[in-house]
């Protein structure tokens, strides 16, 4: 056996993958002992211990160490009907292992394995895994759903944690287990005796924290009660409206806002509309609450547009509408000046310095603002002074024409060189310009955006939930888009860059029309029969029509250039060209340019927040169940050089 696995090493075949690891091999690891004394049932910290075993067992051991840290190290996605368990991490063609790579042989060994382990994340894992790769398997559904319900409820009895020491059994991870655990349930159509069991747990959930007035936990596990219907929708619609009342929420508007939804949405899925809207008349004024409370006209327009939008559906709040637009009209002016606050008071020179350092150990909002704030664009004089240096230094360079392709070999621009007419200098500038940026971007993506992300990949637990609700307080983000931008911000930090810059491309021009609509300008045209247009993303930065100055006004100048320089000059990469028109290759979505350019919505989304990253703070720990108050005390500032 020694010799199979050391001509396997030498090979560098994978366990699991290329060659069977037996149960006798798994035996020897002795797992149970091995994970005695890890009290957390999250698989992320058992791949961690299991992961240190590699150099201090013996080569015997080695086969069933790396299958085992290998299943432990997907990234966990609970609620994806499809997709549970994704790659860590994805760059260029390369990614870590998933399910699919498994040889059906071995997962025929980690079903038999799975029912002796004694850690309840790792029986969860296995069993889940076994039942996800051959559904045949219904015993190992019933065993991973009894797993997420064992490990729930031995966090509640305090005789294990969460990751981050997370004691709770209504914080993120235990949502996590029972959004999984419910999946399985429907997948299974609900007629496995432990789903019974699974729907008991979580109504007794539910039930406990509004007994106890615990609005965030009742809040986050009743989001799974209501996607599985599992408790009569009405009530907990009822329980949610309850819990608004208590006067500790006042002057939480956050914490009412979601109960408000919360209650609107299981009374819609009881088709119960009158209260719908009601609930969602009363979630309007939570926005205009954060209206009042915001201290940034930015904001401030935010929030009255979503409170306005709840409005919609009720038409008797007509004359309320009316007067949160006037409202909303005076706001606009002062939007403006403020943009330029976040362009000249945010010091980014020692993120870029420190990259993974100004992630390490911190929390998960402040490693995202890290990331957020690791570049900024240069402003276009500054870009055009370089350019300008350059021709000078090598005249014959900038003389000399040049051709730009596309992926698809095809010449899309042609830079005239130097000398000749006015126009034909201006374009060789722009060119030059383009080019000089390409290099920046380059140093950037390679020096701060790809090691800060990856770090924040592999020591935080990223979800699609968590990240939505950092994002709806963004006024860059359109109301009803902060889901595609929570999606794929999900998917930049996990490297998986097709999705992540094929999401957000098209985001950037309607979202560069909501900030204008939210200073009062019409982005529409209408030809001769009254047919209406809005006006895309090469019409926007068109300097002879008027929203080009009209979106200076609002964002820095560096920003609007940065992105005709990078999305819409035919002389750069022109992104948003090559993605809408299927052109990009798939390891073009990982050149530095697309890399960039998806950072770079995912900065305009979030900069305008930086500088109030404390409510942000405060929200991850409304939906986690996390807290460190070390990170939230500092200063946007301390935090953007880094704590």
């Amino acid at each position: 056996m020694c010799s199979q696995e050391a001509e396997n090493e030498e090979r560098h075949l994978l366990p699991g993958i290329d060659y069977v690891v037996t149960r006798e091999q798994l035996d020897l690891v002795d797992v149970n002992r091995t994970l005695a004394a890890v009290t957390s049932v999250e698989c992320g910290d058992v791949n961690r211990c299991i992961t240190a075993l590699d150099g201090e067992r013996p080569e015997e051991q080695l086969a069933a160490i790396r299958l085992l840290s290998g299943l432990t190290s997907y990234h966990f996605v609970p609620d994806h009907p499809t997709e549970p368990f994704k790659p860590m991490w994805t760059m260029g063609e390369r990614r870590s292992l998933l399910p699919t790579d498994l040889l059906q042989e071995q997962v025929d060994v980690i079903a038999e394995f799975a029912p002796t382990v004694t850690h309840l994340g790792l029986r969860a894992r296995l069993c889940d895994l076994s039942w996800f790769m051959q559904r045949r398997r219904r015993e190992m559904a019933e065993f991973a759903t009894a797993a997420y319900c064992d490990l729930v409820e031995s966090v509640r009895a305090g005789r294990a944690t969460f990751s981050f020491e997370d004691g709770s059994a209504w914080g993120i991870g235990a949502k996590d287990a029972l959004q999984r655990a419910a999946r399985i349930s429907h997948a299974t159509r609900w007629e496995l005796p432990i789903s019974q069991r699974l729907r008991s747990l979580v109504a007794e959930l539910i039930a406990a924290a509004h007994h106890d007035g615990r609005d965030d936990d009742f809040w986050r596990i009743a989001e799974v009660d209501l996607d599985h219907k599992i408790t009569p929708t009405t009530e907990v619609a009822a329980m949610a409206e309850a819990l608004v009342d208590v006067e500790r929420l006042r002057d939480n508007p956050d914490a009412r806002l979601s109960l408000w939804q919360l209650a609107a949405r299981g009374y819609r899925l009881a088709r119960d509309e009158e209260n719908a809207n009601r609930c969602m008349v009363a979630s309007a004024e939570c926005h205009v609450q954060k209206a009042d409370l915001a201290g940034s006209p930015i904001l401030e327009a935010a929030f009255l547009q979503d409170a306005i939008q709840a409005l919609r559906n009720d038409p008797n709040t007509r004359e309320r509408r009316e007067e949160l637009t006037a409202r909303l009209r005076n706001v606009q002016p002062r939007i403006r000046d403020e943009m330029g606050h976040f362009s000249t008071e945010i010091d980014l020179t020692k993120i870029v310095e420190r990259s993974v350092a100004v992630v390490r150990g911190h929390s998960w909002p402040t490693a995202l603002l890290s990331l957020v704030l690791c570049d900024q664009p240069p402003t276009p004089d500054e870009i055009r002074q370089t350019a300008i240096v350059h021709a000078q230094e090598f005249p014959l360079q900038a003389i000399m024409p040049m051709q730009v392709h596309d992926f698809q070999g095809r010449v899309v621009f042609r830079a005239p060189g130097m000398g000749g007419a006015d126009a034909a200098q201006e374009q060789q500038l722009r060119y030059l310009m383009a080019f000089h940026r390409g290099n920046s971007r380059q140093v950037t993506v390679a020096g701060a955006i790809n090691p800060i992300r990856q770090a924040i990949a592999s020591e935080h637990l990223i979800s699609d939930d968590t990240i939505l609700e950092l994002l709806r307080d963004s006024p860059f983000i359109p109301k009803g888009h902060e889901y595609i931008f929570a999606r794929a911000i999900c998917h930049f930090l996990a490297g998986e860059d097709i999705e992540a810059v094929s999401l957000l491309t098209p985001q950037l021009e309607n979202s560069l029309r909501h900030i204008l609509a939210l200073n009062g300008h019409d982005t529409t045209t209408a030809d001769a029969d009254g047919i209406q247009t809005e006006a895309s993303l090469s019409i926007l930065l068109n300097a002879d029509r008027p929203w080009r100055d009209l979106m200076e006004q609002i964002i820095p100048s560096r920003y609007i250039n940065e992105i005709d320089l990078l999305f819409n000059f035919p002389g750069g990469p022109s992104v948003r060209n090559q993605v809408a028109h299927g052109k990009v290759p798939v390891g073009g979505f990982w050149d530095h340019d697309f890399v960039y350019a998806t950072w770079l919505i995912i900065h305009l989304a979030l900069l305008p927040m930086a500088g109030r990253w404390g409510d942000v703070e405060e929200i991850f720990a409304r939906v986690t169940g996390l807290y460190r108050a070390s990170d939230v005390d500092e200063e946007p500032e301390q935090q953007t050089g880094l704590c």
